[in-house]
């Protein structure tokens, strides 16, 4: 007598891609930069990227996070991700969100609103490294992504700043955005730029 074996053979599925957000604080062309956010972004997704990571506050940064949340009534698989340096904090239920909402509202004396995410994690790189937590929580967003999409402008520099004393020159800082597009050069990333020149 044979013996019939029936093997369930389970469909290939690929993994995911992930996808993070850097960028300057302020932008321009925000309609402009929209709109090819929302290209780029469903042009990930239809290539299996499923994970977008978000960090700091920024014009930039909300208005990858409107798209990416637009986007969730369409591809309600794919999930928001905050990377919080220290003193930050992520809402990943809706009643934590509201209810901060509503008591910083009361005393602020004017409407609070916050982003929520599907998970929030805690930057390890950033704990330890003070006035460079943002920038050590930005390439720990860049190592644990395969894209990257930046709103960087290459001319931009930050405001100068005062010398902590008189015997020293005020000093033109780095800007944290230029620092994390050259990182992710340097490992090779995938880079998508949404700078626009106005």
């Amino acid at each position: 007598l044979g013996v019939i074996i029936r093997l369930q053979i389970q469909p290939y599925r690929r993994m995911g891609m992930k996808v993070c957000f850097i960028g300057h604080r302020k932008i321009g062309n925000a309609e402009q930069i929209k709109r090819k956010l929302h290209d780029t972004i469903s042009l990930l997704i239809e290539n299996d990227a499923d994970t977008f990571i978000f960090g700091s506050r920024s014009d930039f940064d909300t208005l990858c996070w409107e798209v990416v949340t637009e986007l969730q009534e369409q591809f309600p698989h794919i999930k928001r991700i905050s990377y919080n340096a220290p003193h930050e904090t992520a809402f990943t239920s809706k009643e934590e969100r509201e209810s901060c909402e509503q008591f910083f509202s009361r005393i602020a004396k004017c409407e609070v609103h916050y982003t929520d995410y599907e998970e929030a994690v805690s930057s390890t790189k950033s704990i330890n490294a003070n006035k460079n937590a943002y920038i050590m929580r930005n390439q720990e967003m860049i190592d644990n992504s395969d894209v990257c999409v930046f709103y960087y402008n290459k001319n931009y520099l930050p405001p100068k700043r005062k010398a902590p004393n008189k015997f020293l020159p005020d000093y033109q800082p780095k800007s944290g955005t230029a620092i994390a597009y050259a990182y992710a050069v340097q490992k090779k990333k995938q880079i998508y730029n949404m700078y626009i020149e106005e």
